[in-house]
């Protein structure tokens, strides 16, 4: 169970991954990555300021929880 899914994705447990150095190279791409998404896409779902941060914020989320998964299935 140390392998699992939800060890790689919901905890702390740098064990968990085969490859150690993914966590730490995969988040800043996929960071980086999820506000530029945001940025681009921030235009066409909000028109306030707090809106379009939001916006960028959940894409943010969204890539970084995308990302590790297909990270962790590839893993």
């Amino acid at each position: 169970m140390n392998n699992s899914l939800i060890s790689k994705l919901f905890t702390t447990n740098w064990d968990a991954w085969n490859n150690k150095w993914v966590p730490f190279v995969a988040t800043p791409f996929l960071a980086a990555l999820g506000v530029v998404i945001g940025s681009v896409l921030n235009v066409y779902f909000a028109s306030s300021e707090l809106g379009q941060t939001l916006v960028v914020g959940f894409f943010l989320g969204v890539t970084m929880m995308a990302g590790y998964t297909l990270l962790a299935l590839i893993d």
